[in-house]
């Protein structure tokens, strides 16, 4: 369980860095496009002293004229329209020719410029003349660097999270299927033994009332073996009467459990045909019925219930037990998870493994009250 807190806890501090990195970029980016903002109003202004200084003084010396003119050549990014005291066109730079030769598009142009910056006044003898003017290509590129480099970083964030979730599933799948073949070989081995063995003892003058009762266990070991066998391969499914498969696991527990819980079976009364492996299907019954048996603490009703229509089968196992909190709703599947003092926390998430993975269908607590009871549902094509 440490474990899977700590890939967590590790997923956690690697989104906070990405968020707290998205917001940095943003503040920073921010506060540079508000410095170039400055620059270029200041810029501008001394482009309309400029032209002020240029209108109103005669005597100049031609190289500081020169000089001035080329100050104001030198603006080759800012958006600039020269207007009269009136609103009439009378000059402008770095604005294209479709909007100056438009008049209602130089119109809307002034319009846009005058909402952004406020224009600045040339004044001069014979009355004066305004200054419009907006930000450059590359600013307004810089105004929009944030939003892009955020859904960058978002992306990238969620490529890595997907990436992570599919390689860990197939760690899991991997982990999951050595486990399961591991197991069913080192079953297996002593179980192939104690076979020989009940054969031997089968053919001695002996009671065989015993013999009887260690051959049904030795069979459900064996069924249990071949259990694992299939969980750790791909495993056939063919059609089965899902009433049938599920009404024999039901009675093999209800056969074993305590007599102070009562079991309730309801199923359609003719054969429901879908396509089940029938003995990883039976084992998916049992640790429903086994995690109620311990939900309900040796006493009250299990309900199995199953309901047929054109589409899909559901099955619902009901309990009367302590129910699931609602904050654990959601991770009762999870891997190592578990409200039980023992336990690997394994059993849910073979379950999900078994319904969801080899038989395409879905499983989940469809209601659950706290000292009332859980149900959980299992949805399958048919």
């Amino acid at each position: 369980m440490n474990f899977y807190r700590y890939i967590k806890l590790r997923n956690w501090l690697g989104y906070g860095l990405a968020l707290c990195l998205a917001v940095f970029v943003i503040v920073f980016s921010n506060r540079k496009v508000e410095e170039l903002k400055k620059e270029e109003s200041t810029r501008i202004s001394n482009y309309a002293k400029t032209l002020e200084l240029l209108n109103t003084e005669s005597d100049l010396p031609p190289k500081t004229q020169f000089f001035l003119v080329q100050s104001i050549e030198q603006n080759t990014t800012i958006p600039v329209i020269l207007v009269d005291g009136k609103g009439a066109y009378l000059d402008s730079k770095n604005v294209s020719e479709e909007i100056i030769s438009d008049p209602r598009r130089l119109k809307r142009e002034l319009t846009k410029m005058g909402k952004l910056y406020k224009p600045i006044p040339i004044i001069l003898p014979f009355g004066n003349q305004y200054v419009y003017y907006k930000n450059s290509v590359l600013l307004n590129q810089l105004e929009y660097y944030p939003i892009v480099l955020v859904f960058i970083i978002t992306l990238f964030v969620w490529f890595t999270y997907w990436y992570f979730k599919i390689l860990r599933k197939t760690e899991q799948s991997l982990l999951w299927a050595g486990m399961a073949k591991e197991t069913a070989h080192q079953i297996g081995t002593p179980l192939s033994s104690i076979i020989g063995w009940l054969e031997i003892l089968k053919m001695e003058e002996i009671d065989q009332k015993p013999i009887q009762n260690i051959e049904r266990d030795v069979n459900r070991l064996r069924n249990i073996t071949d259990r694992f066998s299939k969980i750790g391969s791909v495993p056939t499914l063919k059609q089965e009467d899902i009433v049938k498969v599920s009404r024999q696991a039901f009675l093999y527990l209800k056969n074993r459990m305590s007599k102070q819980i009562n079991f309730e079976f309801q199923a359609p009364d003719d054969p429901v045909y879908i396509q089940l492996n029938a003995t990883l299907f039976s084992w998916v019954i049992e640790n429903l019925i086994k995690n109620a048996v311990d939900a309900m603490k040796g006493s009250g009703t299990i309900r199995l219930k199953i309901q047929d229509n054109k589409k899909n089968v559901y099955l619902d196992i009901s309990d009367e037990g302590t129910g699931i909190a609602l904050k654990n709703i959601k991770k009762v599947f999870n891997p190592g998870f578990t409200t039980k003092k023992r336990g690997w926390g394994l059993g849910l998430s073979l379950v999900k493994r078994i319904i969801k993975e080899y038989h395409y269908g879905k499983i989940f607590v469809l209601n659950s009250e706290i000292n009332k009871g859980s149900t959980f549902r299992i949805i399958l094509k048919k």
